[in-house]
């Protein structure tokens, strides 16, 4: 049989028959993993339009030709994950 310990107020270890587990929700964990990915989902197509528009007008010796489509791809790609973002959180509330 297991030794459970516990706290009394006055700060005494004591030896106790039962421990309460408390269970936390699965669900709050899961929304708060999702919220803290947010910024992934929208920054990094933004990062890598820049990257590679920037290097591509580098090798090519080109003026920013590439770097403008390549931005406007990684804005593209950012409203998409918004939207499918915001689909998601929609279609789980309803």
């Amino acid at each position: 049989m297991k030794k459970y310990f516990s706290f009394d107020k006055n700060l005494n270890l004591k030896q106790v028959s039962n421990i309460k587990i408390e269970k936390k929700s699965k669900k709050i964990s899961f929304n708060l993993a999702n919220y803290l990915n947010l910024g992934y989902y929208l920054i990094v197509p933004l990062l890598l339009g820049v990257i590679i528009g920037k290097s591509l007008d580098k090798v090519l010796k080109k003026t920013n030709v590439f770097f403008i489509i390549f931005f406007l791809l990684g804005i593209i790609g950012t409203f998409y994950n918004l939207i499918k973002i915001y689909r998601d959180e929609r279609s789980k509330n309803n």
